[in-house]
């Protein structure tokens, strides 16, 4: 075999096991919302970082969408303390080797607690963004929503700040 055989080898195990975390997430006795959403995370990140064949999946507290058009791999997480969440879904995210880092443009809040972008390393050939947002402690619905997604062209708003960002959908 190869190096390089050796390496895609190793990168479907990864994948796999990423997968079987998330797989199992359903038939776990009780897993912790952070716990499932790092692991959720990580599955999302190796869906559209390593095409690892990951599908919708929805476990007790934390749920993964695919888009199958834009590629996107959406985490939503429903129980939980929302700082650990997060915690837990930036801890997934450090893990890969791309050193995703905070985008210099901020974006405002809008209906959430927060909302960062982080962008993979600028010397990466891949242009990959996650975008995390975390729900206000009165809000309903999902604490915290994180959707990693592969673009064509790095957004200059990764490297520049080009001030703060507003939703114009909301």
């Amino acid at each position: 075999m190869t190096a390089a055989s050796f390496g895609h080898v190793a990168l479907m195990k990864i994948a796999h096991l990423a997968l079987a975390s998330v797989l199992a997430l359903p038939f776990a006795a009780r897993a912790e919302p952070p716990q499932e959403a790092g692991s959720a995370m990580g599955a999302c990140l190796a869906a559209v970082i390593d095409k690892a064949p990951v599908s919708d999946v929805k476990g007790q507290d934390v749920e993964i969408r695919r888009e199958p058009e834009t590629g996107a791999c959406t985490v939503r997480v429903n129980g939980g303390e929302t700082v650990a969440v997060r915690k837990a879904v930036l801890g997934a995210m450090s893990a890969r080797r791309e050193r995703f880092t905070p985008a210099k443009t901020a974006w405002a809040p809008g209906a959430f607690a927060s909302r960062e972008t982080f962008c993979n390393a600028a010397l990466v050939r891949r242009n990959l963004n996650v975008l995390v947002s975390t729900a206000l402690p009165t809000a309903r619905g999902p604490r915290l929503i994180a959707s990693v997604v592969e673009t064509k062209a790095r957004d200059g708003r990764c490297d520049t700040d080009q001030g703060l960002q507003r939703d114009e959908t909301r």
